[in-house]
């Protein structure tokens, strides 16, 4: 049986003293529980993070996972896309904001969709972590979802935080047929935006086999 590589509740403060994510902690205390379920059952599989912004969550995961599994990252690495016709006006609102260069940072920080080279911003901050993309076996894939995200093996645990509703679905569509039995995909924008929701809502109501794990700030979903 495998471990967890480090204390949860210490990451989980660290990254968040350090503004590393939007994520609150009961949030990141869902991911932590679900990867910990991965560990303890064994579930074979790489691990996904679609949507990484500063990589807070991608450090937890990655500070987590079994030292032999795989983390791809995939993200513009930029100024998000704009929601579409499937999201409500609370998205469009959202964007609005981000759009006009009002959205504030975390703290006093500069929100991360204005920061230049992203992906260099995330690299360092996995690095201060302990994390190297090599030997952890972890890889950033840049550019939006449906040019980038292909997995070909079979996926333990699928962390989605991209908030709108093309977006969740194009994940929802590529990773579901790769899902490991056992594994488990996260939602982290299921009770923020009305697009996210509308996406695993219909994909629940299709695959009534899936299985809710948790329903509190965030959606896991199980594959039995």
């Amino acid at each position: 049986m495998d471990a967890l590589r480090k204390d949860p509740p210490t990451v989980i403060e660290e990254i968040r003293r350090a503004r590393l994510t939007y994520c609150g902690p009961p949030k990141l205390e869902n991911l932590s529980h679900a990867i910990e379920r991965i560990v303890r059952e064994g579930i074979r599989g790489d691990f996904i993070e679609a949507g990484v912004a500063l990589g807070g969550s991608a450090i937890l995961m990655g500070s987590l996972k079994p030292s032999n599994t795989e983390l791809h990252l995939y993200d513009v690495f930029g100024m998000i896309p704009p929601p579409g016709d499937q999201d409500g006006e609370d998205a469009h609102r959202r964007y609005d904001v981000i759009k006009s260069g009002a959205s504030p940072g975390l703290g006093s920080d500069r929100y991360y969709g204005y920061v230049d080279s992203l992906q260099d911003k995330v690299l360092l901050n996995m690095r201060r972590w302990g994390l190297s993309c090599q030997k952890d076996l972890i890889e950033l894939h840049p550019g939006l979802f449906e040019e980038t995200l292909f997995p070909s093996k079979p996926i333990a645990f699928a962390h989605i935080d991209c908030d709108w509703y093309e977006s969740v679905n194009v994940c929802i569509t590529r990773i579901l047929p790769h899902l490991a039995h056992g594994g488990i995909m996260v939602f982290d924008d299921y009770h923020s935006y009305s697009g996210c929701k509308k996406a695993v809502d219909q994909l629940l109501s299709s695959r009534p086999e899936l299985q809710i794990i948790f329903d509190a700030r965030s959606i896991g979903i199980r594959l039995p």
